[in-house]
Formats: structure tokens, C-alpha cells, sequence
């Protein structure tokens, strides 16, 4: 566990919680989809977070 403890850890997922009902990706079906956060890169933006998920689901070509 890199981040910075538990309130940094539920944070993320808040985070995340809400990017993926605000906007749900399109995922093709069959797929689980495992998020893995480098802790410098905390504390982001929501925004900023949102960007970097759809980009790298893009580059994987995971979304339908």
C-alpha cells in the first residue's frame, strides 16, 4: 500500500467511484479491469484522473 494511508486510499476510490457512474466507460464484455495507482502520482485531481483512465483504456483497446 504506497498511499498515504487509509484516508488517501478512500479518497481515490471516491474518486474513481464517481468518474465511472458520472461517465461509465464502455468496456468490451468478458473483461474485469484491475486499476492500479503509482502513489507519486497522488494527490490528482478528479479530472485529471478521468483523463488518464479513458486514455489508457483507449491505448489497451479495451473499450467497446
Amino acid at each position: 500500500r504506497g498511499l498515504t494511508g487509509a484516508v488517501g486510499r478512500n479518497r481515490l476510490k471516491r474518486q474513481l467511484r464517481t468518474i465511472l457512474h458520472a461517465r461509465p466507460l464502455s468496456l468490451r464484455s468478458g473483461l474485469d479491469v484491475v486499476i492500479v495507482i503509482h502513489p507519486a502520482t497522488l494527490p490528482a485531481k478528479t479530472s485529471r484522473l478521468e483523463e488518464e483512465l479513458r486514455t489508457l483504456c483507449q491505448r489497451i483497446g479495451v473499450l467497446s
